[in-house]
């Protein structure tokens, strides 16, 4: 019933595209990303794990090739934001050629907090292109149930 009222009211110019774009994604699957396909920017979204134990909120990224420099970490009443930017630059030397290639592209993951994180005790660390974020979770306030009087 959705895909008809879809096309119903879709303007057909804009379907005709919607399906041109999609051909050409399928074209490129399995090339690397922006390498042959311009219309794709050059960013990246790492693997990111979320697990809550032992009364904390762990959050681990795969971020291969990557500094702790080139990573940033924020924390706020929202939720936990991590950001980067990788470069990557080969040079291959041998003897009648030379070729360089450069690789850049940016990310941005954002996982939602859960009420009762205590962002002051919040804890990263960076080791061999993975980075772990520590988020304590503390009790949260469950109030009594009480009986409203109706006016």
């Amino acid at each position: 019933m959705a895909a008809l009222l879809e096309k119903v009211t879709k303007p057909r110019a804009f379907s005709l595209f919607d399906q041109m774009r999609d051909e050409m994604d399928r074209m490129f699957e399995g090339y690397p990303f922006g390498r042959l396909a311009p219309w794709k920017d050059m960013s990246f979204a790492p693997a990111i794990e979320v697990a809550e134990k032992e009364g904390a909120l762990f959050v681990k990224a795969d971020l291969p090739g990557l500094k702790k420099e080139d990573v940033r970490v924020d924390v706020s009443a929202e939720g936990l934001t991590i950001a980067g930017e990788r470069k990557e630059e080969k040079e291959e030397k041998k003897i009648g050629y030379f070729r360089t290639e450069r690789l850049y592209g940016s990310f941005e993951r954002f996982v939602p907090l859960p009420e009762g994180a205590l962002l002051d005790k919040a804890e990263a660390n960076f080791k061999d292109g993975v980075l772990e974020v520590k988020v304590p979770l503390g009790k949260i306030a469950t109030p009594e149930p009480k009986r409203l009087p109706i006016s």
